[in-house]
């Protein structure tokens, strides 16, 4: 059966790295004082990296698909997708731009779903090349989170508000999606419960609040929303497993939106899987947004955490809400 396959990657980490104790410091000049080492205790979180104010969302993906492009001849490419929470604008499609940034001259679009861009956009590369409308499609993503924060704090419940925010690190990522008959991805589903969009959220930029500065950041009541994870997610990777015809025994890897340690303790847990079977990114580059989940990947894979003929599970959590599982064969 012809389907996609992952055939390489590229990841761009920017030069500025962040540790706890900057966030610490940026909100102490701005007049809330946080207890020390309270990041690395409630989150996990160590170090993260941000863009410089020049760097867009598209100079991420970008950047990141100039590494896959040195191994794959770019007039070869016949569709880009750009795949982010974050864009350079409203309009015109990001994926313009970074088409523009490559000098590719192949049919592009963006696709934007929270933090499952990027599995969404490899979801919808594989119904394309298994229907043969495209043969080799380029996945771009560049997530610029850090000018989501906002370091200057009103009061306790404020800082609660903007919590989530200050593990949030800059990243992007790129993949080639060709056509396979024997490896490549067996399974994909995803969920959504609209009801909860309130719980994470940027309102700026959009037609609510189309002029309003104070809305440009991030916002978000992540224990709420963590619970709700935990309520719907569990039953459907299992219901996605069987489905499958997979047990948890015949995954080798899981690869997880990185949000924080606690998360992956919870999903091996409700899952009964092996915890050393998570890949785990999130103490080096922090919540990369879209990005963190494939980042996750290709690192196992160039550790050698897995390698060809391995079967790995992709578990998507995106605000929204939207949960997605994914299996595929390396």
């Amino acid at each position: 059966m012809k389907r996609a396959a992952i055939k390489y990657t590229g990841s761009y980490i920017p030069e500025l790295e962040v540790k706890n104790s900057h966030v610490e410091s940026r909100l102490k000049e701005n007049g809330y004082v946080v207890p020390e080492g309270l990041f690395a205790q409630v989150m996990g979180s160590k170090t993260r990296y941000y863009a410089a104010e020049t760097e867009q969302a598209s100079d991420l993906a970008v950047a990141a698909s100039k590494k896959v492009l040195k191994q794959f001849p770019k007039e070869d490419v016949d569709l880009l997708i750009f795949a982010a929470a974050c864009g350079d604008l409203i309009e015109p499609a990001t994926a313009n731009i970074v088409q523009s940034k490559l000098g590719l001259t192949c049919p592009v679009f963006d696709v934007k779903n929270a933090c499952n861009s990027v599995v969404n956009a490899m979801q919808i590369a594989d119904a394309f090349i298994q229907t043969g409308q495209y043969r080799n499609i380029l996945i771009a993503s560049g997530e610029k989170t850090s000018d989501s924060i906002k370091y200057d704090i009103k009061d306790h419940n404020d800082f609660k508000d903007r919590f989530a925010s200050y593990s949030f690190g800059d990243a992007g990522f790129a993949a080639l999606l060709t056509e396979s008959n024997n490896v490549g991805f067996q399974y994909h589903n995803q969920i959504s419960y609209g009801d909860h969009w309130p719980l994470c959220t940027i309102k700026g930029g959009g037609s609510m609040f189309p002029h309003e500065p104070s809305q440009l950041f991030f916002s978000g009541l992540t224990y709420e929303l963590r619970n709700i994870f935990m309520k719907y997610a569990p039953e459907f990777i299992n219901d996605c497993l069987k489905q499958a015809d997979k047990k948890v025994d015949e995954i080798d890897l899981v690869c997880t939106h990185q949000v924080s340690n606690s998360t992956f303790d919870q999903l091996a847990q409700s899952i009964d899987c092996q915890i050393d079977k998570i890949s785990r990114t999130f103490s080096m580059y922090g919540n990369t947004a879209a990005t963190a989940l494939p980042i996750s990947l290709e690192h196992a894979i160039k550790n050698n955490e897995v390698g060809k003929g391995s079967t790995v599970m992709m578990v998507g959590l995106a605000a929204g809400i939207n949960i997605s599982v994914q299996l595929m064969t390396l």
